[in-house]
C-alpha cells in the first residue's frame, strides 16, 4: 500500500530572527497568518494558497538553494503571483533587490528574490497566454 499523498500541508523555513522574517514576509510577500501570532514566539505560521509555511527560529540557518548543471542558481521554493511585472516593478521601485525578469517558453515570466537570511524564492507569474507566447517566441 503506498500513502497516496494528496498535497503538501507545510513548509517550515529555518530563520534566525522570526520578527524580520514575519515583517518580510507580510509586506513583500502579502502572506497572511494561519495562526495568531506575537512578538517573541519561535515560530510563525502562514498560509500559502492552503500550505502552511512555518517561520522557524533557528540558530543554524541552511543555505536552500543549489545550483543546476548549468551552473546557474535555483531556489527551494517558487511563489505564484498575479500581475507579475506590476509586483516586479513596485518591489524594485521600493529598493529589493531582485533577479533579472526571465520569460521561459511555455512556462511564464519569474524572477528571483531573497528574504532576510538569504533564502533564494522565484516568484511565477504562472502559465503564459497565447499572447505572451508570441510575443516572446
Amino acid at each position: 500500500m503506498s500513502a497516496n499523498i494528496t498535497n503538501f500541508a507545510v513548509v517550515q523555513l529555518p530563520v534566525k530572527d522570526v520578527e524580520a522574517s514575519v515583517k518580510w514576509y507580510r509586506e513583500v510577500l502579502g502572506i497572511p497568518f494561519s495562526f495568531d501570532f506575537k512578538p517573541g514566539d519561535n515560530e510563525a505560521w502562514m498560509n500559502v494558497g492552503g500550505v502552511g509555511l512555518g517561520l522557524v527560529r533557528s540558530e543554524n540557518v541552511p543555505n536552500l538553494d543549489f545550483r543546476n548543471m548549468q551552473g546557474q542558481l535555483q531556489p527551494i521554493i517558487s511563489l505564484q503571483v498575479q500581475n507579475i511585472q506590476a509586483v516586479y516593478q513596485e518591489l524594485a521601485e521600493k529598493g529589493y533587490e531582485l533577479g533579472e525578469m526571465v520569460y521561459k517558453q511555455g512556462g511564464g515570466y519569474s524572477f528571483q528574490l531573497r528574504d532576510p537570511d538569504g533564502h533564494l524564492s522565484n516568484l511565477w507569474g504562472g502559465w503564459p497566454s497565447a499572447e505572451d507566447e508570441a510575443a516572446n517566441s
